[in-house]
């Protein structure tokens, strides 16, 4: 389960690192186009508002995803926290009873430990 989570996360960041990359480089990519464009003002207007229409839709789809990514680890965390739980009862019950049976042990050691003691003392 460790090995399969741990797996999972490193899909999910090399996912999120290349959408990244992707609406970096169309960014930079549409900013240089621009500016080495031989269009007139009016045509490279309506190309920016263009890139900045596929910007948009590109960045929201890009925060689904990461949307998605965090409910997946967010629910993996989840099933991992209730699995440990689920397996540390058991050592809990059996510590606590040995704990009492410890207690109970050293306090009879202390009650015949007394009763030795004052056994052989007079006042």
């Amino acid at each position: 389960m460790d090995k399969n989570n741990c797996e999972n996360c490193r899909n999910q960041n090399t996912t999120s690192s290349f959408m990244t990359g992707a609406v970096l480089g169309i960014v930079i990519g549409a900013v240089a186009g621009l500016l080495l464009s031989p269009n007139s003002g009016e045509q490279n207007r309506k190309q920016v508002l263009k890139a900045a229409k596929k910007g948009r839709e590109m960045a929201e789809d890009l925060y689904e995803d990461i949307e998605e990514q965090y409910e997946d680890v967010k629910d993996d965390v989840e099933d991992y926290a209730h699995e440990v739980s689920k397996r540390v009862q058991p050592v809990k019950r059996q510590a606590i009873r040995y704990a009492a049976k410890a207690l109970d042990s050293a306090e009879e050691t202390l009650k015949d430990t007394r009763k030795k003691f004052f056994r052989g003392v007079k006042i």
